[in-house]
């Protein structure tokens, strides 16, 4: 039962790690002063509560890390969807499970190798060695107590060892990975037509009325974007429940201004212009301050901003808790609605688009006529059919040599081969910027047994193996989220609508 994860325990340790949110979302500033608040409960794993305030922190650091990976230029608006919202709270669950489970199975995590992976932290060490002092600057500046942090670390561990517990999964045979690997080696010769939409632009012409249906039918492609201009306070690295408390009072009892909170904690006041409720573009937020840049891609502070209380009734926000250590309070200078643009100055746009529909359409009506008339003539006059390249023999990583579109390539290689030569057209898209005409005249499959074959067939073996063992602890997790209780509650973390 548990030969498999003994096999392929990094394999599947991999895999659990993957499953759960980030390490260390644990308490942030607001847990200094509201410890168990009343905060709203987005799910509940047996008698655990997750509260909202967990979850904006977790998908608020999985924004950042994911921002990070492309170097901070990513629209946050991109990132905050309703399935990435959901997907955090669906981590958060799983991490509970597992946490429960472990526990279930009497997993304990010795003091020693506790201290261990703690002094392993990097930003812990001083010269390659822990440092005491580091990491109670570290634990300070994030607002966390030894005994909360070192909590969260142990239950980390726990989860971190869980795998070993856990029943593998059956293992896909190598017979299958031989087949796939056949498959990705096979080659096909094919001769190729394209039917170019911007050589039909010439012979395209669009209606008045045309354009003006098109842009009363898609107004809200045409708005210029609601944007406001903010005054805002940032409050980074409180250092005491006491300053974060007098931080979050003073913003909301004297609402109509920041100053009071700015001059008691000798805070700068910043201004931004141009805030969306989707955040700045990403240009924009490049130029910023690291802590700015946290601010104004933190959604709940976003949701805050263009509320009715700070929209309508000119208040300031809440002390929104942006990160562990980080608050910000913001109050609204300027409010610009969204407006429509008018047709005067979208037209040449609206044309373009039109023209590019058309055009799209007119090549894959081109592109379907020419199949029917090689339609009617024999396999051996097809050589020489009009338009019809030479003869190549394509694979499908091989895309990028012959120049050939992915969808174009996916749809020559999944097309089934009943007889040769087959026929097909791929239409005109934005992405493929015109229509194929194809003729296949021939496969190539290697032999299961041949060198080829056999060294990829090990690549795909291992991914069987990670899909497996991914599947194995999917219905693993399934089966203790119905043994422990899970309730969600997904709506408070959705997103709400906007213009």
């Amino acid at each position: 039962m548990f030969e498999a994860v003994r096999r392929h325990q990094r394999i599947f340790l991999g895999i659990v790690l993957l499953l759960i949110i980030p390490s260390f979302v644990v308490v942030g500033a607001w847990d200094l002063i509201s410890p168990g608040s009343d905060s709203a409960t987005v799910a509940k794993v047996g008698k655990q509560k997750i509260q909202l305030s967990q979850w904006e922190r977790a998908h608020q650091q999985s924004l950042e890390q994911i921002r990070a990976q492309f170097g901070g230029k990513l629209d946050p608006s991109l990132l905050d969807t309703s399935a990435s919202r959901q997907a955090t709270l669906n981590d958060l669950v799983t991490k509970q499970v597992l946490l429960a489970s472990a526990i279930d199975l009497k997993i304990r995590v010795a003091d020693s190798q506790m201290r261990r992976a703690i002094s392993a932290i990097p930003a812990v060490q001083k010269d390659g060695q822990f440092d005491l002092g580091l990491y109670q600057q570290a634990l300070k500046a994030q607002g966390l107590t030894v005994e909360g942090f070192e909590q969260q670390m142990r239950a980390d561990l726990m989860i971190e060892i869980l795998p070993a517990a856990i029943a593998g999964s059956s293992i896909a045979p190598r017979s299958v990975a031989k087949r796939l690997a056949q498959g990705a080696l096979e080659t096909r010769s094919v001769r190729i037509r394209k039917f170019s939409a911007s050589d039909l632009f010439s012979v395209i012409s669009v209606s008045e009325a045309e354009i003006e249906t098109f842009y009363q039918a898609n107004l809200n492609q045409f708005q210029t974007p609601e944007e406001v201009d903010i005054a805002l306070v940032a409050f980074v690295k409180p250092g005491s429940a006491d300053s974060v408390e007098l931080f979050s009072n003073l913003v909301y009892e004297q609402s109509d201004t920041l100053e009071p909170a700015a001059k008691k904690l000798n805070l700068p006041i910043q201004s931004i212009q141009g805030l969306r409720r989707q955040g700045l573009p990403a240009e924009r937020v490049g130029k910023l301050a690291p802590e700015l840049q946290r601010v104004v891609t933190n959604p709940k502070f976003l949701q805050a901003v263009f509320s009715a209380d700070t929209l309508v009734n000119k208040r300031n926000t809440e002390a929104v808790e942006i990160a562990p250590g980080v608050l910000a309070s913001a109050r609204v200078l300027a409010h610009r609605p969204a407006a429509p643009v008018a047709l005067a100055t979208v037209k040449a746009q609206v044309e373009q688009q039109l023209r590019s529909n058309k055009a799209f359409e007119k090549a894959t009506q081109t592109a379907e006529e020419a199949l029917n008339e090689a339609k009617k003539i024999s396999p051996a006059e097809l050589a020489s059919f009009t338009g019809l390249s030479a003869s190549q023999v394509v694979s499908r990583a091989g895309a990028q040599k012959v120049q050939i579109p992915a969808e174009v390539l996916s749809a020559l290689f999944t097309v089934e081969l009943n007889a040769v030569p087959k026929l097909l057209t791929v239409p005109a898209s934005a992405r493929t910027q015109a229509a194929w005409l194809i003729v296949i005249e021939s496969s190539q499959v290697p032999a299961i047994d041949s060198a080829e074959v056999k060294d990829l067939a090990g690549r795909e073996f291992s991914r069987l193996v990670q899909a497996s063992l991914q599947d194995g602890l999917d219905r693993w997790v399934a089966m203790r989220r119905e043994a422990v209780g899970v309730k969600l509650y997904p709506e408070k973390v959705a997103k709400s609508e906007t213009r």
